[in-house]
């Protein structure tokens, strides 16, 4: 387990270890499984396997486990929450398929382990431990709600790398935050401190000679009916007829001089409008860095993607479509990378998003260095895809 990993579960299991001497009242305990079964044919894909040089492989048809979550959440008193919650992504991931995604030998990690404090439940909640700083709709968006595709749009990836470095966006910290509904509008704001270990945002592994935190800010006001009903972290796409609503936010997050770069900055807006059977949502990143040489570069990812819901009996049908752009600076770690993102198909949700089968084709292309292709070991094809969710 790693440290970052090792120090959250901790976070999260020591209130209760202490506490436990005075038989603090546990309830609402709840058990979660939850799966997205993937079958994924790539077409396309090139890659350098052994020559040098990028070469067509094979299309392929790859199943496997995109998604596994085993979760514990429950409430401690009457105003605590807490979460645990294992991963073990990517079980028989085939390394040429499609998606955007890393193979899993059979590794099971902490995915998120925090507590939250609902000590003024309309204003001040803190929740404290390894978790998603607030920034960017599809990075604090579960997979298990987004509808665009196979998987989540590839903006929360750039997003994310930038921001902590870690893939799946959590990091150590602590967040302040509230929400408050007006009636025909509603505020939701959220502050974060954390500290950062991974490389790619310290310059060495576990952190390095020198230090600053993470400073993560994201403020965000509705127009019509509220995206939730009362305070948390997570977020929804669809909400199946029952909003008519929509909401702006803004985010901003920025880490000092470290031994990685000299300042460090991410700068969000993003939108998620829902009118009966209607679902928009947008975003837009710019992530600015002034590197240790001085230079100062601006690498930006933005989305959108649309769906419409079509009720069946006790069905929900919903065709959907997204498109994702990418673009570079020459001084950043994708120097002068493109990357373009092209995603229609169908979601079936049986359950809502409980049980939910789809369908979808994805076309993808990228130049120079981005997450589609380096240009010298990996070039992603595009790809046609069934998919199969079971959250419980």
């Amino acid at each position: 387990m790693r440290t970052a990993e090792g120090f959250a579960l901790l976070a999260v299991l020591a209130p209760g270890l202490s506490a436990q001497a005075t038989a603090p009242r546990v309830s609402d305990l709840r058990f979660s499984v939850g799966v997205q079964l993937m079958g994924v044919h790539t077409q396309g894909a090139q890659a350098d396997i052994g020559s040098g040089r990028l070469e067509p492989v094979e299309d392929r048809f790859d199943l496997f486990a995109r998604r596994a979550r085993l979760s514990i959440s429950g409430r401690l008193e009457e105003n605590i929450e807490f979460r645990l919650v294992l991963y073990y992504d990517n079980l028989g991931k085939d390394r040429f398929g499609g998606t955007r995604s890393t193979p899993n030998e059979g590794t099971v990690g902490v995915w998120d382990a925090f507590w939250t404090w609902h000590a003024q439940p309309t204003w001040a909640n803190l929740t404290v431990g390894y978790f998603r700083p607030q920034i960017g709709r599809e990075n604090i968006t579960s997979g298990f709600q987004t509808n665009s595709n196979m998987d989540k749009l590839p903006t929360q990836v750039y997003q994310r790398q930038h921001t902590v470095g870690r893939s799946s966006g959590r990091e150590v910290g602590v967040n302040l935050g509230g929400f408050r509904n007006y009636g025909k509008w509603s505020l939701n704001y959220n502050g974060g401190f954390f500290d950062t270990s991974h490389e790619k945002v310290t310059g060495q592994a576990f952190g390095g000679s020198k230090w600053a935190p993470l400073l993560v800010g994201r403020a965000a006001l509705t127009l019509g009916q509220p995206e939730m009903r009362q305070y948390g972290i997570d977020y929804v796409v669809n909400h199946f007829n029952q909003r008519k609503g929509v909401t702006f936010a803004s985010a901003y997050a920025r880490q000092g001089d470290n031994n990685a770069f000299q300042r460090n900055e991410t700068v969000n807006l993003d939108a998620l409008a829902n009118y009966g059977p209607w679902n928009l949502d947008a975003e837009y990143d710019f992530m600015k860095r002034r590197t240790l040489a001085g230079r100062d570069y601006l690498d930006r990812a933005w989305h959108v993607r649309a769906g419409y819901n079509i009720r069946v009996r006790t069905w929900w049908v919903e065709p959907v479509a997204a498109v994702m752009r990418f673009r570079g600076d020459r001084f950043s770690p994708f120097p002068g990378g493109r990357d373009r993102y092209l995603d229609f198909g169908v979601n079936w949700y049986v359950q809502n998003t409980r049980v939910k089968l789809n369908v979808h084709h994805t076309r993808q292309s990228g130049t120079s260095v981005s997450n589609c292709t380096d240009g010298r070991t990996f070039l992603r094809g595009n790809l046609t895809g069934i998919g199969m969710q079971f959250v419980y």
